[in-house]
């Protein structure tokens, strides 16, 4: 039996400053068949998003040093990650307006942690239809 070619896998790079939350979605989404990269500050999300593109950005809010909001503003710069779809994931319940606002204003969904391996796999499926053109 011959199959047609396979799809390259989707790459998915999460930045989020918890090591601990960072070993659950890799290994959640490792375990779904997805590439994943992480970093632990967006200064290193940044600098692997331009080694290695992703398809998919899952962004902490809060950071340190450079927190997401900088992140993603930096993210829509280049040309090359002008359209990849990223989520937002937050612990924080009340976001200012204006971050809010600019923050899809940018494209980018917010979530509300915690986040399972169930909700995980919903939020990276949006974002790969997303990216696919399926959903604006």
């Amino acid at each position: 039996m011959t199959h047609g070619p396979q799809p390259p896998p989707v790459r998915v790079l999460i930045i989020d400053d918890d090591a601990t939350t960072l070993e659950f979605f890799e290994l959640m989404l490792v375990a779904e068949g997805y590439v994943v990269s992480t970093a632990l500050t967006c200064e290193a999300g940044l600098a692997e998003a331009a080694i290695c593109p992703p398809d998919a950005v899952l962004l902490d809010l809060h950071l340190p040093l450079m927190d997401g909001l900088e992140c993603l503003r930096r993210l829509r710069a280049s040309t090359l990650h002008v359209r990849t779809p990223v989520a937002i994931l937050t612990g924080d319940y009340f976001i200012d307006d204006d971050v809010a606002r600019e923050l899809g204003e940018l494209g980018a969904r917010i979530h509300f942690k915690p986040v399972w391996d169930g909700d995980l796999h919903q939020i990276v499926e949006a974002l790969v239809s997303q990216r696919a053109g399926l959903v604006p």
